[in-house]
C-alpha cells in the first residue's frame, strides 16, 4: 500500500458514518470497562477529518452519558460489588477508587471535572457517584465538561495537525500514523508507571 493510498483510506474512513458510530461506541466502551481512550481514535480521525474529529468528539461524549449512566445504574443497585469490579479493569487500583470516593465525599459531583486532569478514568467517578446515590442528573450533565476537559483538546490538536500539515501528513502517512500510534504507546506506559 502506497503512502498516497493509506491517506486516502483514512481520509474516506475518517469522513463516513462509521467513524462517528465507532467514536459513539469507544466512548460508551470507555465509560465501561474497556481502558483504551477514545482519545486514540478521535485524534487520528480529526487529523484526516477536523469536522468529523469534532463530531465524533460530541459522540464519544454521548457514549459516555450513555455508558456512565449505565456503571452508575449497576453502582446505585450494588455499589460493593462494582467497586470490586473497578479494581479488576486494566490501570485502575484500589487507592485510585478510594481516592475517588474521597474526593467525592468533599466535593460532591464537581471532583469530576478534576478527573481528566489528574488521569483518572471517569468510570471510577461514575461508580462511585452511583454508590453514593449523588443525583443522577446532575452527574449526567457534569459527564460533558468531565468528558469534553480531556477529549477536545485532543482531537482538536489532531484536527490543527491535520489542517496546517496537510502536505506533510499526505505525504508520510505512514510515519505519521506510525509516530501517533508510539505516542499512545508511550501515554500508556508512563500512565502504568504513574498509577501501578
Amino acid at each position: 500500500m502506497t503512502t498516497s493510498s493509506l491517506y486516502t483510506r483514512l481520509e474516506r474512513h475518517s469522513a463516513s458514518t462509521l467513524s462517528i458510530v465507532i467514536a459513539f461506541l469507544w466512548g460508551l466502551a470507555e465509560a465501561t470497562l474497556f481502558f483504551l481512550v477514545p482519545d486514540i481514535y478521535l485524534g487520528l480521525v480529526a487529523l484526516f477529518n477536523w469536522r468529523r474529529g469534532l463530531w465524533g468528539t460530541a459522540a464519544t461524549v454521548a457514549g459516555a452519558i450513555v455508558g456512565g449512566g449505565v456503571m452508575y445504574a449497576l453502582a446505585a443497585s450494588n455499589g460493593p460489588a462494582m467497586l470490586q469490579l473497578l479494581d479488576r479493569v486494566p490501570l485502575i487500583n484500589a487507592g485510585m477508587i478510594s481516592n475517588v470516593g474521597e474526593q467525592m465525599r468533599s466535593n460532591g459531583l464537581l471532583a469530576m471535572i478534576s478527573g481528566p486532569l489528574q488521569g483518572i478514568p471517569y468510570k471510577v467517578y461514575a461508580v462511585q457517584a452511583g454508590a453514593g446515590r449523588l443525583p443522577l442528573i446532575s452527574f449526567l450533565l457534569l459527564t460533558i465538561p468531565a468528558r469534553l476537559e480531556r477529549i477536545l483538546p485532543v482531537a482538536v490538536a489532531g484536527a490543527v495537525v491535520g489542517v496546517v500539515f496537510k502536505k506533510f501528513v499526505r505525504r508520510y502517512t505512514a510515519l505519521v500514523v506510525g509516530a501517533y500510534g508510539l505516542m499512545w504507546l508511550g501515554v500508556y506506559v508512563l500512565y502504568y508507571f504513574r498509577f501501578r
